[in-house]
């Protein structure tokens, strides 16, 4: 009889194979940290506030508040979208194994300090693999193994759907430091400044209409036609997309 979740819990470990025995003295847990860290504490704009002025042509300093505003959510957006960082930097990341491919996250790559493959997540000097092991894609951040799959899956007798592959190919035992260097292409500020462009002239439209829910106003003799994605500032202009297509982190 099971009185307790604790023995529940290994109860159910044992069932589906994932093994009985406790681990090994002095044996670290898994790291609890996020799969991507880095050595910058304050986060900056992809481009200032008058660069972003300069580009969209606005010379007055009227809506420098909303502008500001707008770069903060451009700036979320655009991480999200990539899925990475432009700030540069020294970066540490998590992969799984059972791959020949490590996809970074950030890059054109400056610089690896290491790849470390540790099912046993200690990440010490011992599991350092030789830099004769793999060679490094700098510019799209791609790092091959030369000695077949980073930490090669392994058969887990017992464990429920064990052929499916993506579960047995070893979660974040491959750890990568490396550096970026700092700097933003310019087509990534273009499409950072026709951004908040968007959401600006979403903006200014829908406060010209008193956040009228209209499609056609008559003012006398002059009508004014408002577009929908206009006033609703979505979807985001295809334009933006396509320059930043370049710079988005593969989803593996």
């Amino acid at each position: 009889i099971i009185h307790t979740k604790k023995h529940f819990f290994f109860f159910f470990f044992c069932v589906v194979g994932w093994g009985c025995a406790p681990p090994p003295p002095n044996t670290p847990p898994p790291p609890h940290h996020s799969l991507l860290t880095h050595s910058h504490q304050t986060a900056m704009s992809l481009d200032t506030l008058a660069n972003v002025k300069t580009r969209l042509g606005i010379t007055t300093s009227a809506d420098d508040s909303l502008l500001g505003l707008l770069q903060n959510s451009a700036d979320k957006w655009i991480a999200n979208y990539c899925g990475c960082d432009f700030g540069g930097g020294t970066y540490t990341e998590y992969h799984p194994g059972g791959s020949e491919f490590v996809h970074l996250k950030n890059f054109p790559v400056q610089s690896v300090t290491s790849v470390n493959v540790d099912p046993g997540y200690v990440f010490g000097s011992n599991t350092i693999l030789s830099t004769t092991a793999y060679v490094v894609h700098l510019e799209r951040g791609v790092i091959q193994s030369l000695v077949g799959p980073f930490a090669p899956r392994m058969d887990r007798q017992g464990l429920v759907n064990r052929h499916v592959y993506n579960w047995t190919k070893g979660p974040r035992v491959i750890q990568v430091i490396y550096t970026v260097a700092a700097g933003i292409a310019d087509d990534i500020l273009e499409a950072y400044a026709l951004l908040i462009a968007h959401w600006y002239r979403g903006v200014k439209t829908a406060t010209s209409m008193g956040y009228a829910n209209l499609t056609n106003q008559n003012l006398g003799p002059l009508k004014l036609t408002y577009v929908p994605e206009r006033l609703t500032a979505y979807p985001i202009p295809p334009e933006i997309m396509v320059l930043l297509a370049p710079y988005r982190a593969p989803s593996i």
